[in-house]
């Protein structure tokens, strides 16, 4: 049976815990953890908008590390979720608390990742954009605030 989770803010601290799930995840996104690794993750962590799923143990199980892009938008870099929590909406609910932030969210998913991501990004009402910052090889993908409703009287 699943563990209880819960969701906060990335605290410093909190990199060590998030390169072990980064670690576990990298062969899926696929990208490599290399010496800047975590100094890029601290990076994330102190922008103040990364998110972490804690298990009941308070052991970190995945993450949604983002940072600005610009003054209205928010810049999804890495979603993992390690496989011990997988199959339990972890990534959806770090996507809902990005988008209780209240700025559009950009993301890319490169062309050979794993994890089916673009297909999960527009299940979460993200749609494709032009090719990534990195070209080709990946898709970008973005998320609006939706128009506030207005009720006619």
């Amino acid at each position: 049976m699943a563990q209880p989770l819960s969701y906060r803010i990335a605290v410093p601290g909190d990199e060590v815990a998030i390169l072990k799930v980064f670690e576990e995840v990298a062969p899926e996104v696929p990208t490599v953890v290399n010496s800047g690794t975590k100094g890029m993750i601290q990076e994330l962590v102190a922008s103040g908008l990364s998110w972490v799923a804690v298990n009941a143990d308070n052991v970190i199980v995945g993450y949604a590390l983002a940072k600005p892009y610009d003054q209205e938008t928010l810049s999804l870099w890495y979603l993992g979720i390690s496989k011990v929590a997988r199959n339990q909406h972890v990534s959806s609910i770090l996507i809902s608390k990005l988008k209780d932030i209240g700025a559009t969210i950009i993301t890319d998913v490169r062309h050979n990742n794993a994890s089916s991501m673009v297909e999960r990004f527009e299940h979460f009402d993200f749609v494709k954009c032009a090719d990534g910052l990195l070209g080709k090889d990946q898709t970008k993908l973005r998320w609006e605030v939706p128009p506030a409703e207005t009720g006619g009287t």
